[in-house]
Order: C-alpha cells, then sequence, then structure tokens
C-alpha cells in the first residue's frame, strides 16, 4: 500500500478583485462624487434613484503638508470641505485660533498630520 499525502490545510482562495461595491465607489470618487471619508455623507446612496449632481458637492480638496501650507498634497486622499470638518471634529480636531491662516487637521484615512488653509475649513463649516 503506498504511503497517504500529507493533508494540506484548507485555506480560503483569494478573492477574483473587488467587489461590485468596490467598483461602484471607485467609479463615484473618479467621477467626484464620493470621497475617501469612509462616512461621506454627500456622495449618492443606494436609495437615490438618479443622483444629482451640484457644483458644491463635487469640489473636493487634499490636505497639504504641514512644512509647506497651501502647496502640494500631504497623501492622495481628498474630501469634500464638509466630511473633512465632520471627521476632524469627531476626532476631537477643531479650527483652533480664527487668526491662522491654516488649520491643522489629519487625514481621516491614513492619519497623517496636514493643513488645510482656512478658507476651505470655513467652505466645510459653511456646509454642516
Amino acid at each position: 500500500m503506498p504511503p497517504r499525502r500529507e493533508r494540506k490545510t484548507w485555506m480560503l482562495p483569494a478573492a477574483p478583485g473587488p467587489s461590485l461595491r468596490q467598483r461602484v465607489e471607485q467609479k463615484e470618487r473618479e467621477a467626484g462624487l464620493r470621497c475617501y471619508d469612509p462616512s461621506c455623507g454627500i456622495g449618492p446612496s443606494d436609495d437615490d434613484p438618479i443622483p444629482e449632481i451640484l457644483a458644491e458637492s463635487v469640489k473636493q480638496l487634499s490636505i497639504h503638508p504641514l512644512s509647506h501650507p497651501g502647496e502640494g498634497s500631504l497623501c492622495a486622499h481628498t474630501f469634500h470641505p464638509a466630511c473633512l470638518v465632520s471627521a476632524e471634529r469627531v476626532a476631537g480636531w477643531g479650527a483652533g485660533g480664527k487668526s491662522e491662516p491654516h488649520v491643522e487637521v489629519s487625514c481621516p484615512v491614513c492619519r497623517d498630520l496636514g493643513s488645510v488653509t482656512r478658507e476651505e475649513w470655513e467652505e466645510g463649516v459653511m456646509a454642516l
């Protein structure tokens, strides 16, 4: 009788690619409808038959490095101004003093520390 083969432990096969939800959210990001905030309240929901696209809801901003405020982007994540303000308030960050031209924030996704301009911050506050 031949020797028994050793049994391999069963493992779940690798996924064939992103799920349908991930693909839809990526397309919405590419179109500017959804930002990278996990709790984006401006992006379309599953219940919307035909989403209304407003110019102010499409605008997204990047977080700038602390070393060069107002220029470049800290990471690849972009946010609607209202989503960024909401996420920062939930995380316990605020606008600080109103005399400073830049507001220190952290990216809600990768947690890198950066800044946005006071105008971008106030735009998000007004949109809430």
